[in-house]
């Protein structure tokens, strides 16, 4: 398998970036966030590709940030805030794929959580294998749904809904996303290449300029303010990264153990 932390294939008009951190279950560290927005604004700018697929290599598509990486930043002496890595990583990621004039299809195998889950729902569309786990995961490290999901989650499923799968971080299914509306479709694991091809290319054989203008038109109209409220959820975690928890949380999941967090 190839060295790069991100791979690309073309089928027709429809252009495939692959997460390819496989035995990290492609876990974010800032090369790949990088290496997702460069392909993605080349695909923004390339007139031949009419559809865009992000999947991951291997058992799933993303575990999220990689907390290694993260308690390496926060205990180097050039460590930046938490809401300066959202501003220049996973901020600039979901703006990219909500202002791209093309579907942006995620396709979920295995595991989806935190911003790994964060990036598929920024996503116009979601195709899941019949095996596919969703987790968002912030609270169980003490931090708040970020990479846009604390908007795109309760504006696909509802405010109550949306806070019960933000606070408790459960796990559900592919069975249980599909009849909440997180994801559009359900199919068997091992057709979900082939059927996320398929799908993808009934979108890719759209009117360019119809696709274009009816996903600035669906933005204008349910997330007008989407960049803004980046801003405004940088500012919070920025607050929640500022106490004890977040740490507790990260050194409790790295120990395979149970966070013990304090009353502020």
């Amino acid at each position: 398998m190839s060295d790069s932390v991100l791979l690309q294939a073309r089928q027709g008009g429809v252009l495939t970036l692959t997460l390819n951190r496989p035995e990290k279950l492609n876990a974010f560290n800032d090369a790949l966030v990088h290496a997702l927005i460069a392909g993605l604004e080349g695909a923004a700018t390339d007139s031949s590709v009419r559809a865009i697929v992000i999947r991951g290599a291997g058992r799933g598509f993303s575990a999220g940030q990689d907390l290694e990486v993260f308690v390496e930043r926060r205990n180097s002496p050039n460590k930046i805030s938490v809401a300066e890595h959202l501003r220049e990583t996973y901020n600039k990621l979901v703006t990219l794929i909500r202002e791209i004039d093309k579907p942006v299809i995620a396709s979920l195998n295995g595991i989806a959580a935190g911003v790994g889950l964060s990036t598929a729902l920024a996503c116009d569309l979601r195709i899941a294998a019949d095996n596919a786990v969703l987790t968002l995961g912030f609270s169980k490290i003490g931090l708040i749904p970020d990479g846009g999901a604390s908007l795109m989650l309760p504006t696909l499923i509802g405010l109550g809904r949306g806070l019960e799968l933000a606070w408790s971080s459960d796990r559900i299914d592919a069975a249980e996303a599909h009849r909440l509306g997180l994801v559009n479709t359900v199919v068997p694991a091992a057709e979900l290449e082939e059927r996320t091809l398929a799908y993808a290319d009934r979108f890719a054989s759209v009117s360019p300029v119809a696709v274009g203008l009816t996903k600035r038109a669906f933005n204008a109209s349910v997330l007008p303010n989407f960049t803004a409220w980046l801003e405004a959820e940088a500012t919070f975690q920025e607050e929640a990264a500022a106490g004890p928890d977040l740490m507790e949380g990260v050194t409790a999941f790295l120990q395979k153990r149970a966070p013990a967090f304090a009353a502020r």
